[in-house]
């Protein structure tokens, strides 16, 4: 797979640089793998080609897709459970959105099957979450961003959901035994969590 320079900097970054792997492992979920590692949860139904770049607690994987007639490669991100989608339109823009939005599962999961609203209903809630378990976190996101040069994206939850919803349909992904993989969009909203419930009508 061809890779840009900064594409090239940026994979060796993750994959060489201690003090980038252990922020990105123990504050964003995400841990680099080794080059030629190969997915054990999915495959593109048309042969498309990919590198994987990383893995997450969860068993969920990071995957750099063939840019097919695309400027830049894609980053994929698939799920243990059977879900899969594009979550950002190169990898500089997917680590820009893990870093802005480590919680960017919970905006996917309680997305009412994919509206734009409720994802950024999603954001406060969550910030207000990772901020009370981990204060330190604005400091360490400008370390990330200034060590992987990785400016922070305007309206990063749109474009995720620009990956998801236009870029998406162009990777078919499914399991290794042939199964489709679904969306990473989930049914629930910001209201089906209790606690956010509970703060939002205490609030109104």
């Amino acid at each position: 797979m061809y890779h840009p320079m900064n594409e090239v900097a940026l994979i060796q970054a993750l994959r060489t640089d201690s003090e980038v792997k252990r922020i990105l492992e123990y504050d964003f979920d995400f841990r680099s793998v080794p080059v030629g590692t190969q997915s054990s949860l999915f495959q593109f139904t048309d042969g498309t080609g990919y590198e994987l770049v990383g893995t997450d607690a969860s068993g969920g994987e990071y995957a750099l897709c063939d840019r097919k007639n695309l400027p830049t490669c894609p980053l994929l991100y698939v799920s243990s459970e059977g879900q899969a989608g594009v979550i950002a339109r190169s990898l500089q823009d997917g680590l820009a959105t893990i870093v802005d939005l480590p919680y960017f599962h919970d905006c996917l999961k309680f997305s009412g099957n994919g509206q734009l609203a409720e994802m950024r209903r999603v954001v406060p809630l969550s910030e207000s979450d990772l901020l009370a378990e981990t204060p330190q976190i604005v400091s360490i996101r400008k370390t990330l961003q200034k060590r992987l040069d990785i400016p922070p994206i305007l309206d990063v939850i749109l474009e995720l959901h620009l990956s998801l919803t236009e870029l998406s349909p162009l990777y078919s992904v499914c399991g290794t035994d042939g199964w489709p993989f679904e969306t990473l969009f989930g049914k629930f909203t910001v209201m089906s969590n209790a606690e956010w419930r509970r703060r939002l009508t205490h609030r109104e």
